[in-house]
């Protein structure tokens, strides 16, 4: 829609035009004249919507304005403004058919409800009944998904629309709760969605009700917006005591009904204007069910947070890359389990963190092991999909049961042998891995056959020759990467790659980062 602002006052034109954020209320064409004669002209050449006038202005009043639009286009939606209260303008603004009349000054959040009250109008004129019910739904479900996506920032906005679709007054101090179904959405829809509808129930038929709002996303996400009444931090701290035991009590209920639990975090006090960093520190609060598990409630605490940087671990760990590379499996069953239990202690590696690092770990077991199974490569090749897929969902506990299990299945794997002529292919690999490599020259050093080399090979090793070569070099680069100071380029070529550009594509689709940022990484 379009908008005209006709003023002669150019401080409150301007204001009106750039104190709002229009584009939120869909209002996607701002026009401003600062006399009625310059309004006329404009509204014939844009012919808006909705029009904004003041009453007096010099050239032509505001009422013979309306006159002059409302012989245009009968359909247009003039609010009058006026610094006058006086009868005879408002019943003249009455008979010529605007849609209100304000005093001035007008408050930033009343022309925000007249110009959302007068949208819907105009759309109501469009519609049928149900069309438009639709249509203000579809509103409400567009307003929730914009806030909790943080695209909406104008407070006035916000306030309002708050208002509007939730009949909630969220002015003064309020406090966050972000929570999360403990279920993945993607895998079972219909357990988290009927425990999201429970949460909510819960919610509603609770006197916490009457003191906010519940906020229902997509994927079991829920936020609940709270009245603190005052800003007073002993009020808050005895209203988040009283909220966390609320928090509990809906868990236990939950679990007795058969649904799903649900972590949470509150958020610090503070208001609509500061809304996005609540929410932030919600979901940041939040992100500490990776260590405590599901149907954890967590509060906001200044010294917490969680970091995104690189884990400097096991793969910096030259003991642990000596043994991987010496096939010695077993012994490293026990330093996984090890890693991850410090991991656990620590407390300081945010989801996207550790979900990495235990990706990075799994990846480079796969490309260093000389001789597993298919079975074992796509059972581990599962569990990274599993990390990749539903990380937002697993806890410490989890990825080190995943990690764990997947060295032990290869440990397990590996105390069998190669049957003899794969053997003698995978000593001459390893010897021969920087030069050029083929079916033909592999199965003519075996004495097979090509085709019968290349169905043995993927059976024995669980990849076909080309990959388990790629893999090799790209597991010895990432070692000298990490052991030494030789430039990239060198390493490239010393593992075989004549082309730097190409190494590096290979490198990162491997390893999920370039040589050039590995290298960057502090040594272990």
């Amino acid at each position: 829609m379009k908008l005209l602002i006709a003023d002669d006052d150019d401080q409150i034109r301007t204001g009106i035009e750039q104190g709002i954020d229009w584009y939120a209320l869909e209002i996607k064409n701002v026009i401003t004249a600062s006399n009625g004669i310059e309004a006329l002209q404009k509204f014939t050449e844009m012919l808006p919507e909705i029009v904004v006038t003041d009453v007096r202005m010099p050239g032509m009043d505001g009422l013979e304005l309306l006159r002059q639009i409302k012989m245009i286009n009968p359909q247009t939606k003039v609010i009058i403004l006026s610094g006058y209260n006086d009868f005879e303008y408002l019943k003249a603004a009455i008979q010529l058919d605007a849609v209100d009349y304000e005093m001035k000054p007008i408050r930033a959040r009343r022309l925000v409800a007249l110009i959302k009250k007068v949208q819907e109008d105009i759309i109501r004129e469009q519609m049928t009944e149900q069309e438009y019910y639709k249509y203000l739904e579809s509103y409400k479900s567009s307003f929730r998904s914009e806030l909790l996506a943080g695209s909406l920032t104008d407070r006035l906005i916000i306030l309002e629309g708050l208002q509007q679709y939730y009949g909630f007054d969220a002015t003064g101090s309020l406090i966050c709760v972000s929570a999360r179904i403990d279920e993945d959405w993607n895998t079972n829809k219909d357990a988290t969605k009927a425990a999201a509808n429970m949460l909510c129930h819960l919610f509603e038929s609770n006197e916490m009700d009457k003191k906010g709002v519940c906020l229902r996303s997509d994927e079991g996400s829920l936020v609940f917006l709270l009245k603190t009444e005052t800003p007073s931090y002993l009020y808050y701290q005895q209203l988040v005591s009283e909220l966390m035991n609320q928090l509990r009590a809906w868990n236990r209920e939950l679990k007795s009904l058969g649904q799903t639990s649900f972590s949470a975090g509150i958020s610090s006090s503070g208001n609509m204007s500061n809304f996005i960093k609540m929410y932030n520190e919600a979901n940041q609060t939040l992100s500490l069910r990776l260590y405590e598990g599901n149907s954890s409630i967590h509060v906001k605490d200044e010294t917490m947070g969680l970091e995104n940087e690189s884990i400097v671990g096991l793969l910096e760990n030259t003991e642990f890359i000596s043994l991987l590379f010496q096939g010695n499996i077993v012994s490293m069953v026990d330093m996984v389990q090890t890693e991850f239990e410090r991991l656990k202690q620590d407390r300081k590696y945010s989801r996207k963190a550790i979900s990495t690092y235990t990706r990075n770990l799994l990846q480079f077991l796969l490309v260093t092991v000389r001789n597993a199974s298919s079975e074992v490569i796509e059972c581990i090749h599962k569990n990274v999909a599993v990390i990749e897929e539903r990380s937002e969902f697993l806890t410490i506990d989890d990825f080190m049961r995943i990690a764990v299990s997947s060295f032990e299945k290869m440990s397990v794997r590996l105390s069998k042998e190669l049957s003899p002529f794969m053997a003698r292919a995978d000593e001459f690999i390893r010897k021969n891995y920087t030069r050029e490599l083929t079916v033909e020259m592999l199965s003519a050093h075996v004495g097979k056959t090509p085709n019968y080399f290349s169905h043995r090979f993927k059976r024995e090793f669980g990849v076909s020759f080309k990959e388990y070569v790629t893999r090799l070099r790209i597991a010895k680069a990432k070692e000298l990467i990490i052991q030494t100071n030789d430039l990239l380029y060198e390493i490239s070529e010393k593992v075989g790659f004549s082309d730097y550009i190409y190494f590096a594509q290979v490198f990162k689709k491997f390893e999920g980062c370039s040589p050039a940022v590995l290298r960057k990484q502090p040594k272990h």
